[in-house]
């Protein structure tokens, strides 16, 4: 027990208190949803003309490593805000991945 409130101290309650800082809270939620929606375009575009020209296979894999590295940090923490995010982003940067490889 001494050894959680010595890890905790200084970081405040989530959602906040403070009515600012809540509707941050829940802002960033929408965010880690409404984020990898933004990948959806490239996806779409990749696969209706069968075609990745321009995109590079080596910074795709490299964005999809350094969110799986952010989900694995999410489950060592247990923050499941943060897992779904990452997850969802790995999961679309492995869509344009296998695009790439594919066309």
């Amino acid at each position: 027990m001494r050894a959680r409130a010595r890890h905790t101290r200084g970081l405040e309650p989530f959602p906040a208190t403070n009515a600012w800082k809540r509707s941050l809270d829940y802002l960033m939620y929408a965010v880690g949803i409404l984020a990898p929606l933004a990948l959806l375009p490239q996806i779409l575009q990749i696969y209706e003309s069968k075609s990745a020209e321009g995109l590079s296979l080596s910074t795709w894999v490299l964005l999809a490593l350094f969110n799986l590295l952010w989900v694995l940090y999410s489950m060592v923490h247990k923050d499941k805000q943060l897992f779904i995010a990452t997850a969802f982003m790995v999961a679309f940067h492995l869509a344009i991945v296998v695009g790439i490889l594919l066309y």
